[in-house]
């Protein structure tokens, strides 16, 4: 009992770092057009975490239930796409579309920033004074400001795509790890 627990616990960690690095690489290095993220992401997390429910379901029982695992499975592919979704209409600048062109602000005054502030610090360049970003503001603001852009939104998504993958994984590994008893 006391190993299948920890080979649970192993197997939907390493899954879940795996997904979340391979997301990571995608926003990264944009190796994905940005469109295809949010189809990509939940389809590797999905064919992961399957492989992983195979290997803790034959480990625990001896056999496989592969329609039921493959149909189970899908609560994590919702979750990655529901993330992935969400993260990326946070790049999309929809406040530009609906206020027009406007200077950033200070936020710790809330007045335009000075003549000669960079346009780094402002956030022109990538106009993110346009977006609305709630949940990649939660992991930017540990992130130091001199971290390249595409590096923080690469970290963004690692941090929720982890989440999205562990959570209902470990659920449903330990669903999967019921092993039906042989009638007598």
């Amino acid at each position: 009992m006391a190993s299948s627990t920890s080979s649970k616990i192993a197997l939907t960690i390493i899954s879940s770092l795996i997904v979340a690095l391979m997301g990571m690489i995608f926003i990264t290095i944009n190796l994905l057009p940005t469109w295809a993220n949010p189809i990509v992401i939940p389809v590797t997390a999905y064919f992961i975490s399957v492989i992983a429910s195979l290997i803790f379901q034959y480990s625990s029982c001896g056999t496989v239930d592969i329609k039921g695992i493959g149909l189970s499975n899908l609560f994590v592919l919702g979750t990655n796409a529901l993330a992935s979704l969400i993260l990326y209409l946070e790049g999309i600048p929809f406040l530009k579309q609906i206020f027009g062109v406007y200077p950033p602000r200070n936020p710790y005054d809330g007045l335009p920033y000075e003549e000669g502030t960079p346009a780094w610090l402002k956030g022109m360049e990538n106009e993110n004074h346009y977006k609305i970003q709630f949940f990649s503001s939660i992991v930017k603001a540990i992130i130091p400001i001199y971290i390249e852009d595409s590096m923080k939104n690469g970290f963004v998504y690692f941090y929720w795509i982890f989440w999205m993958t562990i959570l209902p994984l470990f659920f449903l590994l330990s669903v999967q790890g019921l092993c039906p008893k042989a009638s007598a």
